[in-house]
């Protein structure tokens, strides 16, 4: 054993080091971001993201601030922002700084500039986001699968201070290009997904369904009206923010290659996904070195040539329209079939009150 690690009382016994002083974990979140706001070496910033969910929310003292899960969630998205794109956390007074990080395998020091580093920290946070929000089993494990719980949980994910950072955490990078959206804190597409990348798409999916099949909160007849009042407020603030949020989560569709998952909504989609939609179809080109059919490379001029370049938004828009017309076709064929039902039982009540 090292003697660094001993001390010797006044008796000459040797002692370890660690019974010499005090040990104890972080108290709760605001202890902890005492310690963030101290800290500026790299490693203590990783320990502190590595540890910050499993420390407790609750208060110790009257002087301290409150703090919920929602708080620290929002924190661990805040840091995680940039993770994918190292460029954009550069500062342009960083210059040329290099810190040494550490060895490689063949002995040769490693350095890292200052935006490397930032990208490691926002690594770390995403990681953390992975493994304590984004994985969905997380919710089935806290209550045994209920499924009020879960609709809780979806709740909070949609509420409105922790909906809008994640919109902002995902949203379109800049405008579509041959066809296709990139979302922002996303490897790119050519890349290989990651496990934890992965969670996140599981997530999202999960995210499309509740928003697409969310149903007001009901309200028995025999609730006071101040309560009353409150649920009627909330369905309509959450009904809204559900709706406003559908385009957005129309593009993450095609961004992560799932526009298949709106099909089993077709009908209910509404005009603001639905001009997404065409604007990203109409970015695609027909282009010489694919082999399209054309003199140059230019635009396509129709949706038609827009599937035939196969952009999935084409193709889910023109089979919309196939879906709708038969939709709609069937529809008064079905209407057409009770009038003669209601009225083929008219003329039998009619006959048999004649015999």
């Amino acid at each position: 054993m090292s003697t660094s690690t001993l001390k010797k009382d006044g008796q000459g016994e040797v002692i370890h080091t660690l019974l010499t002083r005090e040990i104890r974990p972080i108290r709760n979140w605001y202890e902890w971001l005492l310690l963030w706001a101290k800290t500026e070496t790299i490693e203590e910033m990783l320990g502190l993201l590595h540890v910050g969910f499993n420390v407790s929310l609750e208060k110790e003292t009257p002087g301290e601030l409150e703090y919920d899960e929602v708080d620290r969630i929002i924190f661990y998205f805040t840091m995680a922002d940039g993770w994918a794109d190292g460029p954009s956390l550069r500062l342009p007074n960083d210059g040329n700084k290099e810190y040494r990080t550490g060895f490689d395998l063949n002995g040769w020091v490693i350095k890292k500039r200052p935006f490397e580093l930032r990208q490691q920290l926002a690594k770390k946070a995403f990681d953390m986001l992975c493994m304590n929000f984004f994985k969905t089993e997380l919710r089935d494990d806290r209550a045994g699968s209920s499924p009020e719980f879960q609709t809780e949980w979806e709740k909070i994910v949609t509420s409105k201070r922790l909906f809008p950072i994640i919109q902002k955490f995902f949203e379109v990078k800049d405008l579509p290009v041959n066809g296709m959206v990139k979302i922002r804190n996303f490897s790119e597409r050519n890349e290989k997904r990651s496990h934890n990348e992965q969670l996140v798409v599981k997530f999202l999916l999960n995210l499309t369904e509740f928003v697409w099949e969310w149903k007001e909160d009901e309200i028995p007849w025999f609730t006071p009206d101040k309560e009353k009042e409150r649920v009627e407020n909330q369905n309509v603030e959450m009904h809204s923010r559900l709706n406003s949020s559908k385009p957005w989560m129309t593009e993450v569709l095609i961004g992560l290659d799932e526009i298949d998952t709106l099909a089993r909504w077709m009908i209910k989609i509404d005009e603001n996904c639905l001009s997404k939609l065409r604007v990203i179809a109409f970015s695609t080109e027909l282009r010489k070195f694919k082999k399209h059919p054309v003199k140059r490379d230019r635009r396509v001029a129709t949706l038609e040539e827009a599937c035939f370049a196969g952009t999935p938004a084409a193709i889910f828009l023109k089979t919309r329209e196939l879906v709708m017309r038969e939709h709609t076709r069937l529809t008064k064929i079905l209407k057409a079939e009770q009038v003669l039902e209601k009225a083929s039982r008219k003329v039998e009540e009619l006959t048999a009150k004649q015999q």
